[in-house]
C-alpha cells in the first residue's frame, strides 16, 4: 500500500469514526424518528385546568424555535433555585450559564400559541465540573433546565403549565419576526416592552433528538420533566449569533440585576422541531419559586409574526378570536 492511499485511508476512517462519535455524543438515533409520535409512556386524558380538558402529553408538531445562551451572576442566580440540589452550570470566570429561548407553536395539541423562556442550565444533586453539561447535555448525568420565565399568548397554554408543572407562566404579548438572516421575538407586557431576542439563521447544522429535562417547584416538590425532542438546528458560534435587548419593564429590570448579558455566547436557529410534554415527577423538596410578575387573566394575549419588512404582520388569531381545541370555545382578543 503507497503512502497517499494509506494517508486517504486514515483520514477517511478519522472522519467516520469522528462522524460516528459525534452522533453518539449527541444521542441521535435515525430510527427513532420514524415513530417519534408513537408515545409508549405513562399518558392521561381529559385533564382539566381551569376551563379547559387536554390530554397528556401534549404533542408539539410544528413550531420555529430558535435560542441563545447567554452568562449571568452567579449568587443572584443561586438564590433563584428553589432547592440546595440544583447547581447552576457555571462558565469560566465563575458566572453561569442562562439560555433565552422562543418557540411560536404553530401546529399542537392544545392550539397555537407563543412562548419564550428563560431558563438556568444546572445539575441536581451535585455541582458539574464548568461547561461540561453544556457539551454534553443528555448524555451528562442529572443535567436540565430550571425554568425560571415562561410567558405565553395563551390563557389556556398558561393554565394547562401551571397546573399541571407550576411552570411561571403569564399571559403575554410577543411580536415574531422569521427572515433568512434572522429570527426575532419582542415580548410585551401590554404597552411595557420586556425584551427581544434575536439569533441568526447560521451555524453549522446539527440533527438532534436528545430529550431536554426540565425542573419546576410545585406544592414543595421539586418536579423533573423529560421532554422528548426531534430537531435539526444551526450551532451558531460566531460573535454577534444572538443578541438581547431589555426593555423598560419590572421584567427586564429583574433581568439585570441578575446580570444577564445581551450577547449570546452560542445560539440555536431550529430548521425543523417536533416535541412532546409528558407528565413530571417529584424528585426532592423545594421552597415556592420566585416569581416577579404574575401576569392579569387575559383569554389571549398579541400573537404576531412578519415575514417581510413590507409587509403587514399577520395576526396568528385570526380575526381576534381563537377557539379552543378541548371545548370549542370562541375567546376574544385581550
Amino acid at each position: 500500500m503507497n503512502g497517499k492511499l494509506k494517508s486517504t485511508l486514515l483520514v477517511t476512517g478519522a472522519a467516520a469514526l469522528g462522524y460516528m462519535g459525534l452522533k453518539a455524543l449527541l444521542g441521535h438515533q435515525a430510527d427513532a424518528e420514524d415513530d417519534f409520535f408513537r408515545w409508549t409512556g405513562p399518558s392521561a386524558t381529559g385533564i382539566r385546568a381551569g376551563n379547559t380538558s387536554f390530554d397528556l402529553p401534549i404533542k408539539y408538531y410544528r413550531d420555529d424555535c430558535f435560542l441563545g445562551l447567554f452568562s449571568a451572576s452567579y449568587d443572584p442566580i443561586r438564590a433563584l433555585l428553589p432547592s440546595k440540589d440544583l447547581h447552576p452550570v457555571r462558565l469560566p470566570g465563575g458566572r453561569v450559564a442562562v439560555s433565552v429561548f422562543a418557540f411560536n407553536y404553530l401546529e399542537t395539541s392544545i392550539g397555537p400559541y407563543g412562548e419564550i423562556g428563560v431558563a438556568v442550565h444546572c445539575t441536581f444533586g451535585r455541582e458539574a465540573p464548568p461547561l461540561l453539561p453544556l457539551v454534553l447535555e443528555g448524555r451528562f448525568q442529572d443535567y436540565g433546565l430550571f425554568v425560571h420565565l415562561l410567558p405565553v399568548t395563551s390563557l389556556v397554554a398558561r393554565d394547562i403549565g401551571r397546573a399541571m408543572w407550576n411552570f411561571p407562566k403569564l399571559v403575554a404579548d410577543m411580536e415574531f419576526e422569521k427572515r433568512p438572516a434572522y429570527q426575532r421575538v419582542r415580548w410585551s407586557q401590554g404597552d411595557d416592552h420586556v425584551l427581544t431576542l434575536t439569533v441568526k439563521q447560521r451555524g453549522v447544522p446539527v440533527r438532534d433528538n436528545r430529550p431536554l429535562v426540565c425542573y419546576t417547584a410545585m406544592k414543595g416538590s421539586l418536579i423533573e420533566t423529560e421532554v422528548p425532542i426531534r430537531s435539526v438546528y444551526q450551532l451558531g458560534l460566531a460573535p454577534g449569533s444572538g443578541t438581547i435587548q431589555l426593555g423598560t419593564h419590572k421584567i427586564a429590570d429583574h433581568l439585570r440585576e441578575i446580570g444577564l448579558s445581551t450577547n449570546a455566547i452560542a445560539t440555536r436557529n431550529y430548521l425543523s422541531r417536533s416535541a412532546m410534554l409528558p407528565g413530571g415527577r417529584p424528585i426532592g423538596p423545594a421552597d415556592p419559586p420566585f416569581q416577579i410578575h404574575a401576569g392579569k387573566d387575559r383569554p389571549l394575549g398579541r400573537l404576531t409574526v412578519s415575514y417581510d419588512n413590507a409587509g403587514v404582520p399577520i395576526d396568528l388569531y385570526a380575526e381576534r378570536r381563537f377557539v379552543s381545541p378541548s371545548r370549542g370555545e370562541k375567546h376574544e382578543h385581550a
